[in-house]
């Protein structure tokens, strides 16, 4: 049969009474038993309808991989994590499983845990016990290096280090065991994943370099299986096995894998651990103890998760066709086919045909794996008017075939086949099937991660996606895609509101056949930058208020600097860039001068620009706000120094108590600090610097004594505030500015700020000394404190 009659991938089944003995070779004792709906937990908040889907493929792999002794039925523990659509899977049981070697990604996971790197003498063990899962290297490593095991006296160590590895990791069902083998820890599925993401996403625990390390050494790891089982194509996978012997039984085997597919076409990245016990084993000759029917159980249980996976991604190709007998062998009266055949179309059928034994009846069942359901069922009856072919349409899921005869002679049989052909077969090429994934949100100008779902039975189709406006969209909104030709991909709009994303998906026979989903776009307030200098001034608490909705990016104040010194009537321009991720947005902006009056300037591009003239000396906090037109707002001040030289001259000179952390170098440092100033410009003056006068301070009883070198600028303000800023000598040390801040008021007030000049050129959060931390640096909110005696005056 060719490809292309088989493009559909639908459920046939074939009942055959056989007239003639025929010779069976016995099925390995693992057969999945599939009258049960297992307890399967699956979430994602983003893809529901994903974690939905994949619950059925867990359920499957549980049946799959459930097998029945002489005790009872023993399911196997299983686990999933998807880390693109943040699926989390695990089989609600979660019994626990002694780890056998799979215990040595774990004794991997606590060694990179530790502070200390992995030294030169544990390194070759380390990849002894990985690369080749050796069994000395790994108990080495397991009792020196983490103090687990026994010791020389035969007691149990407490085994710290690699406890507190399971705790922080959030491994709570997984315990070494009370005799100190490493082999015998016990551990969930669930707890596989969580430690498997610990070694190959980013985390608190283990660094980038660590996992490295590790997610290589896990690459190459040998034996390998499970995780490998049907794993999508050119994907990487990082696993570690382990197998045990039960007791003393040598046909008696425990069998484990687990780790992390990803890379491949469809960009996958996902975690799937697989745990058994009770798995009987043929005896093997050969020199080697492995246990190759319980492989076999874990590589059919991992078939259906990885299987699954791809299927959820597009990728279909591992259900071709394939079909499963069911033999009825003298003296029972029943058989069950073992493997579940894949009907995964939009249409699917089932067809029974029938060579029928006179007189005999077969009845036969078509269950649902994953649920234990029959979905359907029927009757053969043989002789002349024998019903020898039904067709069921409609099926989507996985099946298996059952059969009872009332002839107890043996020699029926049926088949069911995942086969089309034939012109009883529904339409020969049908299109492909299609999801858009569910609805989403996110924020304009970022990022938002979509997946979608196509798949069609002639291979993976061509997929698009488109974006298009929708409610609440400004005129020239719109949508791109990272990669508009692959399902899992980002979407980012340049505006807030709704957006409808369609995927469409095309075989190249059919048209091409799309799905949507809603997109809800969030608005982003534009940012406005601010400098350093002012950043500082802002946690120093200027205006704490507004200063909190300020936020620092890329751009900001380009002009006027902060502290930049302008002579009153000189005009001062102002240009502040901003940010807006809805590059879609307009843009207003609002300019308050700090002398009573503002400017609302049209936004020119991304940036706020105006020139404004100061008429009285001051310091001036100029505070602009951008605000988009969906109201969102950025806000950043800078400050300005205005002088005249025609406005006066300040005296002073008294003391005051020097508070307790005033001073840097000596926080508990108080005493009687003694200030004296009296600069001046002189007539005709052009400033900005004085060109007389001198600021002193010292402090009684402790060593700090501040003399002014140069002094670069004087504001005497109409209300008789005072500020003066320059360089001094501290102790008799150069290299240090100051600002004396004062108030002729009453009572008189006096501040002091000193910094050292290699913090910068005016004051920011590295203080040398400061009577009055914590207040602002702009005149208006400098907060000086109360003068204990002496004076202030202002001579304008």
């Amino acid at each position: 049969m060719t490809r292309k009659a088989r493009r559909f991938l639908l459920v046939f089944v074939t009942l055959a009474m056989a007239v003639t003995g025929v010779t069976v070779t016995p099925q390995v004792a693992n057969a999945g038993t599939y009258g049960q709906k297992p307890e399967v937990t699956c979430t994602s908040e983003a893809h529901p309808q994903f974690a939905s889907d994949m619950a059925d493929f867990m359920r499957i792999a549980i049946n799959v991989g459930t097998v029945v002794r002489y005790d009872g039925s023993h399911e196997p523990g299983i686990a999933f994590y998807d880390y693109v659509t943040r699926t989390e899977c695990y089989s609600t049981t979660d019994t626990s499983f002694k780890t056998a070697s799979l215990v040595k990604a774990s004794i991997l996971g606590a060694l990179l845990y530790r502070p200390q790197e992995i030294s030169d003498a544990e390194r070759p063990l380390v990849e002894k016990m990985i690369l080749e899962s050796d069994n000395d290297t790994a108990l080495t490593l397991w009792k020196e290096s983490l103090g687990c095991g026994k010791d020389e006296a035969g007691n149990v160590r407490p085994c710290t280090l690699y406890r507190d590895f399971l705790e922080a990791a959030g491994m709570d069902g997984t315990y070494p065991d009370d005799g100190g083998a490493f082999g015998d820890t016990y551990t969930t599925a669930r707890d596989q994943i969580r430690l498997f993401k610990v070694l190959t996403s980013p985390n608190e625990l283990i660094g980038a370099d660590r996992r490295t390390y590790a997610m290589d050494l896990l690459e190459r790891a040998e034996p390998r299986y499970g995780v490998t089982s049907f794993a999508p194509p050119n994907t990487r996978q990082r696993l570690k096995v382990g197998f045990s012997k039960l007791g003393d039984d040598d046909d008696h085997w425990r069998v484990n894998a687990a780790g992390q597919v990803q890379g491949g076409s469809q960009g996958y990245n996902y975690l799937a651990s697989v745990l058994t016990d009770r798995n009987e084993e043929f005896p093997t000759p050969g020199p080697f103890e492995w246990p190759f029917n319980g492989i076999e159980r874990v590589d059919a249980i991992a078939e259906q998760i990885n299987c699954g996976a791809r299927e959820l991604n597009g990728d279909n190709s591992c259900w071709d066709f394939k079909s499963e007998d069911c033999y009825i062998s003298s003296p029972k009266m029943d058989c069950r086919t073992d493997h579940p055949l894949r009907s995964h179309r939009s249409q699917h059928w089932v067809r029974v045909s029938i060579g029928a034994k006179l007189g005999s009846t077969v009845h036969w069942k078509l269950m649902d794996a994953a649920n234990g359901s029959v979905v359907h069922e029927g009757d053969a009856v043989g002789g002349p008017s024998c019903v020898c072919e039904k067709t069921v349409y409609g099926l989507y899921g996985s099946y298996i075939l059952l059969l009872n005869t009332n002839v107890a002679n043996g020699g029926d049989n049926g088949t069911i086949s995942n086969h089309t052909g034939g012109p009883q077969d529904p339409d020969p090429n049908q299109p492909p099937v299609v999801n858009a994934g569910p609805d989403l949100e996110g924020d304009e100008g970022s990022p938002i991660s979509v997946a979608g779902f196509a798949n069609d039975d002639d291979g993976f189709p061509r997929v698009q996606w488109t974006a298009r406006p929708g409610d609440g969209v400004d005129p020239g909104g719109s949508c791109t895609f990272a990669n508009p030709n692959t399902l899992h991909t980002t979407v980012t709009c340049n505006d807030d509101g709704t957006f409808a994303i369609t995927l469409s998906a095309n075989d190249g026979v059919n048209a091409a056949v799309h799905d949507e989903a809603l997109v809800r776009v969030r608005n982003v307030a534009p940012t406005i930058g601010s400098s350093p200098g002012q950043r500082s001034a802002e946690t120093a608490g200027t205006r704490r208020d507004e200063a909190a909705v300020a936020k620092s990016i890329e751009g900001g104040i380009e002009t006027p600097r902060p502290w930049q010194v302008f002579r009153v009537g000189d005009p001062v321009p102002l240009t502040a860039t901003f940010t807006d991720p809805g590059s879609n947005d307009t843009h207003t902006c609002s300019i308050a001068w700090d002398d009573g009056t503002t400017a609302s300037p049209a936004a020119d591009g991304l940036a706020c620009r105006a020139t404004h003239t100061f008429a009285h000396p001051g310091m001036y906090t100029i505070k602009t706000r951008v605000t988009d037109d969906d109201t969102g707002s950025g806000l950043t001040e800078v400050m300005v120094i205005v002088y005249d030289p025609d406005a006066g001259f300040a005296t002073a000179g008294g003391h005051l108590p020097s508070p307790a952390g005033a001073l840097t170098a000596n926080p508990s440092a108080t005493g009687k600090g003694h200030f004296q100033f009296n600069p001046k410009y002189h007539p005709h003056d052009e400033g900005p610097a004085p060109r007389n006068g001198k600021v002193q301070f010292r402090i009684d009883g402790v060593p700090f004594d501040l003399s002014s070198a140069e002094l670069q600028w004087l504001v005497v303000a109409p209300d008789d505030k005072i500020a003066v800023k320059g360089t001094a000598n501290v102790g008799g040390k150069d290299g240090y500015g100051f600002v004396a801040y004062a108030y002729d008021a009453d009572p008189d007030r006096f501040r002091l700020v000193v910094w050292p000049l290699s913090a910068g050129d005016y004051p920011t959060s590295t203080l040398t000394y400061d009577n009055s931390r914590h207040a602002g640096y702009d005149l208006d909110v400098a907060q000086p404190q109360q003068i204990g005696n002496g004076s202030i005056q202002a001579h304008n």
